[in-house]
């Protein structure tokens, strides 16, 4: 059991999931392969970084990262998920996985969108400011939720802003990530 399923590995997804691991939440990242950053040669403007790497080094960079704090990273893709009442279960081309939220950071990826029955703005799934659905318990970050223009850094500053509003949300109080 998960506290939180992040389906999505890119910037986004990864980024959050960095923030919710570093919260103490048992974090599950189902990576899909389908980044678009992967298919970027070289990453020149993201913050705290002096080299230019590849988008596929940048997407490693950042899941080490994660895996740093205790997220687990799989390859899958979701195929079916039913909520049972406070607990997802999702369905993977690997078998089940239960958790308790979901993160969408799925980009444009219409399918979990449409099994969850969300709202839409067009291509993009409809969130109030703090990343929050429709659908009680989840959630969408970065280029999911229209928020983000593309950009590695601005779609990672998302999933970090998401990820936030989730804790403070299970919290019931403003969650600060600041190592001590």
């Amino acid at each position: 059991m998960w506290d939180v399923l992040v389906v999505g590995g890119g910037p986004s997804g990864l980024s959050a999931a960095l923030f919710l691991a570093r919260a103490g939440l048992k974090v599950l990242v189902l990576d899909g392969g389908h980044s678009k950053i992967a298919q970027v040669s070289r990453v020149p403007n993201y913050p705290g970084l002096l080299d230019e790497p590849s988008g596929k080094e940048l997407l490693e960079r950042l899941k080490e990262h994660a895996r740093r704090y205790g997220a687990e990273i799989q390859r899958g893709v979701v195929k079916g998920v039913r909520d049972l009442g406070g607990v997802f279960e999702v369905e993977t081309e690997e078998g089940v996985v239960e958790a308790e939220r979901l993160l969408l950071c799925t980009h444009k990826d219409p399918t979990l969108p449409s099994l969850l029955g969300l709202t839409r703005k067009g291509v993009h799934i409809e969130t109030d400011e703090a990343g929050r659905t429709s659908y009680p318990r989840v959630y969408a970050a970065g280029v999911a939720r229209g928020k983000v223009p593309g950009h590695a850094i601005v779609s990672a500053g998302d999933g970090a802003y998401v990820a936030i509003h989730l804790i403070s949300d299970l919290r019931g109080e403003p969650y600060k990530d600041h190592a001590t």
